[in-house]
């Protein structure tokens, strides 16, 4: 038992087993099939509507929805910031919720085709991210 050599490897096994364990739990769950072709289907219905407000507020849910299929927990803005390495671009995807919160909460709010493009551009790349 006390063996030094012996004290490393025990020592060694809990380490690299603390690091998958964090590892796991970071990267979350992969969406699954019939889960991932539910959501899918959401996607191809988002690109028929027409009015810019409505596609934002759209995509946002539809990543919310994978976000809790995939394990997380809490707000959209709880589950990015648990989520966010598994983002390929977290910045543009925190913009896009942003200006979704706009959307819901300023009456008569305007946005631009480009601005309203851009963020279901980094919703839709976000739910890619999970997928």
């Amino acid at each position: 038992m006390s063996n030094p050599f012996f004290i490393v490897a025990i020592a060694g096994a809990i380490g690299l087993f603390f690091v998958g364990f964090v590892f796991l739990r970071l990267r979350g769950r992969k969406l699954s099939g019939s889960v991932q072709k539910k959501l899918l289907a959401q996607w191809k219905s988002l690109e028929q509507i027409q009015d810019d407000l409505r596609r934002v507020l759209e995509a946002d849910s539809i990543l919310d929805s994978a976000l809790g299929a995939s394990g997380y927990s809490g707000s959209l803005a709880e589950k990015l910031k648990k989520a966010g390495p598994r983002f390929s671009d977290l910045n543009a995807v925190w913009a896009a919720h942003k200006l979704r919160n706009r959307i819901a909460h300023e009456p008569g709010m305007r946005v631009s085709k480009q601005e309203s493009d851009r963020a279901v551009t980094a919703l839709r790349r976000a739910f890619q991210d999970l997928c």
